[in-house]
């Protein structure tokens, strides 16, 4: 009964903290307009939370949700009014793409990879970045990787 109770009062208080976390981003992105509330930054959480979950993945920190702040906070294609909503979609396309090119590609360079194209081609459309440009770099990434794949299993056939 009692450690039900402390459980429940540690994931509130990790909540909180997690919460805060997020807010201090603001420092770095309202410098460019754009400031995330209590309330947004728990929705990323949520968000994040349910991305995780729908992609049947495992993951312990919000560093991926801070990282996409920092990134894309200075895109001109940024708007405050839609600032927290983007944010929540840009974190369902990263989890998205984790599984999509088989977790080869660290978090910093796909988060790199998805804000170049999100400044350029996509031009800051969330659904040309995950239905168009990232997934034709996943579908490149995993034709380079069964290539690289095919070639060692012939070195090793020669053998």
């Amino acid at each position: 009964m009692n450690l039900l109770r402390i459980c429940g009062s540690m994931g509130v208080a990790l909540n909180q903290l997690n919460i805060e976390e997020i807010l201090q981003t603001n420092e770095q992105s309202s410098k460019h307009g754009l400031v995330l509330i209590a309330e947004e930054a728990k929705g990323l959480i949520e968000a994040r939370n349910r991305a995780i979950q729908s992609h049947g993945r495992v993951e312990m920190g919000i560093e991926v949700i801070k990282k996409i702040i920092v990134a894309f906070c200075t895109s001109i294609y940024m708007d405050p009014e839609d600032y927290a909503s983007t944010l929540n979609e840009l974190i369902e396309v990263f989890y998205f793409m984790k599984n999509e090119t088989e977790d080869r590609i660290g978090d910093d360079d796909l988060i790199c990879i998805m804000q170049h194209f999100f400044d350029n081609s996509s031009r800051g459309s969330v659904e040309l970045l995950k239905s168009r440009d990232m997934e034709l770099f996943a579908r490149n990434s995993r034709c380079q990787n069964e290539e690289a794949e095919h070639s060692l299993e012939g070195e090793t056939s020669d053998e």
